[in-house]
Order: C-alpha cells, then sequence, then structure tokens
C-alpha cells in the first residue's frame, strides 16, 4: 500500500477571504519534505450565499475562485479554473491542464484567484493528499519491437498486450528509430522510451532516452561507435549491450566501450544466454559491477516468443518512468522466465542493502524466494562458491539467511524443469548484492 500524508487547511485554519481582496491573487504554501509520487488538491467552499423567502431558499452573490498550482522553483505547474474542485498530479498522469512530472521536494502553493467575493466574505478549506514513494515490485519488458522497426504491432497495440501480460512497464527499442517514443501517453502502464542502435556488428540499448542521438547512428569502426555511444548517454540514456553472444548478431566490438549494462537474457533461456551469464560472473568475480537486465527482443507472438519472455522485475520507488530507470540502472531486481515465474528478494540483516546495492564485509543476507514448484533448485552464487536447495514437492516458497565471508558479492538462481525429459534451465537470476571491502 501507498502510504498518504494529508496536510488540510483545516476548519481551524480556515482560509477566509473578504470582498476587499477580490480580484487578487493569493498563495497558499504547503511542504513536500519527502520523495512523493502523488499530489492531490481538494477545496471547498459555498459557490452561493443561501437566504430564505418565505418556504423558498435563495441563492445569490456568488463566490467564483480559481485553483491553480506552481511548483518550488515558481513555475505554473496547472491551473484549473472555478468549475474543478479537485486536480492531482503525478509523472504517470495529472488532472488535465497539470503536468505530468517528477514531484519536486520543497514549497509548493495554491493560486486561490479570487474572482469573486461575497459581501459577507468567503470561507475556503484544501486538503492536501501527499502518496508517498516506498520501495515495491514493477514487473516488465525492456525490449520491445512496434511497426515503426520489423515488429508486427502498434505501440497501442503493445500497451494492450503488455496489460495483459499483467506488466508494469515496458521499454520501446525499435532499431535505430526513436520516433515512437514521441507523444506515447502516460497510462495505468507506464511506457519508457528506448532505442536499439542496431550494427552488422552487434546491438545495443539506449534506454530512458526520447532521442538518443540526432545523427547518423552508422559508424564504420570503433572510434565512431565509441562516439554515438558517449551521445546517447549524453542525451540520458542508458546503454545495455543486447544478446552479445547471439551466433547471429554477437557484440563484435569488445567490451572497452561506454557502456553501462548488460542483457543476458533475450527471449527464451538458451545456449547463448547462459554464455552471458557465465560471461558476467566472470567479471563479477573479478571485481566488476555490472548491471544486467532481461527483455523478450519481442517482434511478433510465436511459441518462443512473447512479450514479458523473460520479466525484468524491479524494486522501484515508484512506477514513474524515473523511478524504474534509476532501478534498472542500479540493478535493483532479476530477470524472471515470465511474468508469474519465481520472484526473489533480499536484504542484508545489518545494512538492509538489497539487488544492486553493497552490504558490509561479512554481513548476513536473508533471500525470499517465492511462486517456487517442487523440484526447482535454489543457487545462491558468489566468486568462491554456489550454495544449492531442492525444494519439495508442493514447495511454493522458500527462506534462507546466511553470511558469504570472502565473497565479492552474491546473486540468487532458480532452475525449472520447463517440461519432462528438458533439463533444469534457469527460470530465476538475480542481480548481486555487492559486499563493501570489495567496492
Amino acid at each position: 500500500m501507498i502510504e498518504s500524508i494529508k496536510q488540510s487547511f483545516s476548519k481551524d485554519q480556515e482560509k477566509s477571504f473578504s470582498k476587499d481582496q477580490e480580484k487578487s491573487y493569493i498563495l497558499l504554501p504547503f511542504e513536500v519534505s519527502e520523495p512523493v509520487e502523488r499530489i492531490d488538491i481538494e477545496c471547498f467552499y459555498d459557490s452561493f450565499s443561501t437566504s430564505s423567502s418565505g418556504a423558498f431558499t435563495l441563492e445569490k452573490d456568488r463566490a467564483v475562485i480559481d485553483l491553480a498550482v506552481s511548483d518550488p522553483s515558481g513555475n505554473l505547474a496547472g491551473a484549473a479554473g472555478s468549475d474543478r474542485k479537485k486536480v492531482w498530479l503525478s509523472p504517470l498522469g495529472s488532472a488535465p491542464g497539470f503536468s505530468e512530472a517528477p514531484i519536486a521536494q520543497g514549497t509548493w502553493n495554491i493560486i486561490a484567484g479570487l474572482y469573486h467575493i461575497p459581501e459577507k466574505g468567503a470561507k475556503v478549506s484544501y486538503n492536501i493528499t501527499l502518496s508517498k514513494k516506498k520501495r515495491r515490485l514493477f514487473k516488465g519488458d525492456t525490449h520491445v519491437h512496434t511497426t515503426a522497426s520489423d515488429g508486427v504491432k502498434s505501440v497501442p497495440q503493445i500497451i494492450s498486450e503488455a496489460r495483459e501480460q499483467k506488466l508494469d512497464f515496458v521499454i520501446l527499442t525499435d532499431h535505430n528509430n526513436f520516433h515512437p517514443n514521441l507523444g506515447v501517453p502516460a497510462s495505468d502502464l507506464t511506457v519508457i522510451p528506448g532505442t536499439e542502435w542496431t550494427h552488422y556488428k552487434g546491438h545495443a540499448g539506449f534506454l530512458g532516452a526520447q532521442r538518443p542521438f540526432k545523427g547518423s547512428y552508422c559508424s564504420k569502426d570503433a572510434l565512431e561507435v565509441k562516439a554515438v555511444f558517449e551521445e546517447a548517454k549524453s542525451n540520458g540514456a542508458y546503454v545495455v549491450l543486447n544478446h552479445p553472444f547471439c551466433h547471429l548478431v554477437p557484440w563484435e566490438w569488445g567490451f572497452d566501450l561506454p557502456f553501462d549494462g548488460v542483457e543476458i537474457w533475450n527471449g527464451v533461456m538458451s545456449e547463448r544466454n547462459m554464455k552471458a551469464v557465465a560471461w558476467w560472473h566472470s567479471e563479477l568475480s573479478q571485481g566488476f559491477k555490472i548491471p544486467v537486465c532481461g527483455g523478450s527482443d519481442y517482434h511478433r507472438s510465436s511459441l518462443l516468443s512473447a512479450l514479458g519472455t523473460p520479466t525484468m522485475c524491479l524494486y522501484a520507488m515508484s512506477r514513474a518512468p524515473s523511478d524504474i530507470m534509476d532501478a534498472l540502472k542500479k540493478g535493483a531486481g532479476y530477470i524472471s522466465f515470465e511474468p508469474s515465474g519465481p520472484g526473489v528478494d533480499a536484504a542484508s540483516l545489518q545494512s538492509g542493502a538489497s539487488f544492486g546495492e553493497a552490504a558490509n564485509y561479512g554481513e548476513e543476507v536473508k533471500f525470499e524466494f517465492a511462486d517456487l514448484k517442487g523440484a526447482d533448485v535454489v543457487r545462491l552464487v558468489t566468486d568462491t562458491e554456489s550454495l544449492q536447495f531442492v525444494c519439495p514437492q508442493d514447495a511454493t516458497a522458500f527462506e534462507v539467511s546466511k553470511a558469504f565471508p570472502g565473497a565479492k558479492f552474491v546473486r540468487a538462481e532458480v532452475h525449472r524443469i520447463y517440461a519432462p525429459g528438458l533439463p533444469p534451465m534457469a527460470a530465476l537470476i538475480s542481480n548481486p548484492i555487492y559486499f563493501a571491502a570489495f567496492q
């Protein structure tokens, strides 16, 4: 549940406006002093003065008070006029006429526009509800193609499909094409802009940027590739090397370019993905800190292709694009083979560090696994050991706490037999918890 804080100009603090204040603007400040994902404002006042004439009730001398809001920078965040008495602001959708942007901390102002005040004055109260951010699990797909490149579904169709799959977010990644990123509306699904930089010698995801590059995507050598990557990063993109060990389009530019993360799981689990996991594990064991992600590389539905296969599961502070991207960059989560696949959370028992964070050296870490099945194999993997736990029949959840002295990191895996006769394959791979002595 999202915690809410209510700030109210209550009846004891009711704002009274007099006739001589008519045609003026009054600022009513309120504080946003901690991370908040939504502001709701509601105002209450009697629109008319009432009186009696025999058995009749008369209304006259109407109060007309406009409602607007400004942010801590003094910029207008929206204006509703006098007909609406309830507005809200959120990066995921605001009341008509109000900005859809992250909620900044600081002093906000309600702007009361006193268009008409009755002779006897007007009493107005404003209720303000701040919905606090809180770490929660969001599931999505970081690698999705539309009809703008070689996908078969339009952006609205992708959004509809994502809702059916019960995803919380998708990242659009058409080949060398960022135009579908422009004008995508916020809704109950977070749609994040992205582009898949596509070259004959490898692909990379430029995630979270509306327009990662202004010039051409074409590159003939490593220096030009580096320049495109640096431009994308300067324009706010999170740069991910996509399916680096794919036999069709392997990554041939080397790993010295300025990338941020690696897509180790692309589509269904396969040999190319396990090669990526092995490479990544080797890098972690050498002390490198590399966040990883998974994406479906969705083009069309088929027996071995579906949106959310695999699913990127992120612990973020809200579903706002900026918070989802912050969690992705940090490595704050895990990859599961589908939206309903196994899940995991973890925290060090002393510092509380979780995925993508650094725990103190030698701290005990608690793992909580969910949505397991009998015969699943749970693994806790470090650079020095791999512990294994086999789930008994009818198992659905599992908890384990352990210290890992001497380890540089610890990460989780779940392996599952998907069908009779097949060997166990990865059904979950988490980002690591790092140990501070090695940062």
